[in-house]
């Protein structure tokens, strides 16, 4: 593919808010990612870029690396000025590039789009896990606390052991980063901890719509595991949505997650049928010269 796009492109800076809020809100075409972070919370980062025609803009493309190494495209839209082809090859490579400088490693995407897929295709990611939407439906009764444990809301002088909590039990793509765990607990409906041996052993973070409740994340420290604390903390939300009128409770996890969906299933979730793909690129090592693809038609 050779770029046809013959306007300016250039990186999103802190004054440009309007232009970001305006181009989102007249897209014609959209990518977003599964996050807890919008556009808006991407200004100022890089790598974020913008393309005008005639100085007014027409597409954007965000994908400041978070966590560290990991370059997730949270944001590419863009109206009908310049179609989302010629978009994504006129900004891709140069955000490739920034990202790499940036030391990413990896890029990553998550969509059920075919337009954005075909591009990402086209642009070497592979398919290399799939998400999964699980639902639980019915009663359930009041949640068996293990011996010696203790469940109970979240404090925000928790954040430091919740994110430690974290790291220790996501690694790679599905870690969150400080900023990004503050924003979802900034939005979460319910947040429990777990207390066991005197330190956070685990958290759930979930939320809540008109559309039903959904368990957003769950966490165990690696040496907790296999001690009935996630079921624990995922009992105790179900049962508490329930007494809120929620008739519903949703959650998602990857393809590959073992553990997570016999919980989940042993628990009463059931698959939707409802899957996104995972699509990742290796990125060349900073200062590793990048090969280009021949044109595709």
């Amino acid at each position: 593919m050779s770029p046809t796009h013959d306007g300016s492109i250039r990186p999103v800076g802190p004054k440009d808010r309007a232009l970001i809020d305006r181009l989102l809100a007249t897209a014609d075409w959209r990518h977003a990612h599964l996050d807890w972070l919008d556009a808006g919370d991407l200004v100022g980062l890089a790598p974020f870029l913008l393309a005008l025609e005639g100085g007014q803009p027409v597409a954007c493309l965000g994908c400041p690396p978070d966590p560290p190494g990991v370059a997730w495209i949270r944001v590419f839209a863009g109206t009908s000025r310049l179609p989302a082809v010629e978009a994504w090859q006129a900004m891709w490579p140069a955000a490739r590039a920034s990202a790499t400088e940036m030391s990413a490693h990896t890029a990553s995407a998550v969509t059920a789009e075919r337009w954005m897929a075909s591009l990402l295709q086209e642009s070497g990611f592979i398919e290399s896990n799939r998400v999964i939407f699980l639902e639980h439906q019915g009663k359930i009764g009041p949640p068996v606390i293990p011996a010696g444990a203790l469940l109970r809301a979240y404090q925000s002088s928790d954040l430091p052991a919740v994110h430690e909590v974290d790291r220790e039990a996501f690694d790679g793509l599905w870690l969150y980063s400080r900023p990004v765990l503050s924003a979802a607990l900034a939005q979460a409906a319910s947040v429990t901890v777990l207390e066991a041996e005197g330190r956070v052993a685990g958290y759930q973070l979930s939320t809540a719509s008109a559309l039903g409740a959904h368990l957003a994340r769950l966490a165990v420290r690696p040496d907790f595991q296999g001690r009935g604390y996630g079921r624990a903390l995922v009992e105790h939300l179900l049962h508490k949505f329930e007494q809120r009128g929620f008739d519903r409770v949703s959650v998602n996890t990857q393809e590959d997650n073992a553990p997570s969906l016999r919980l989940y299933r042993r628990l009463g979730f059931r698959e939707t049928g409802q899957t996104y793909p995972v699509f990742t690129l290796v990125l060349p090592k900073r200062g590793t010269p990048i090969v280009r693809r021949g044109s595709a038609r």
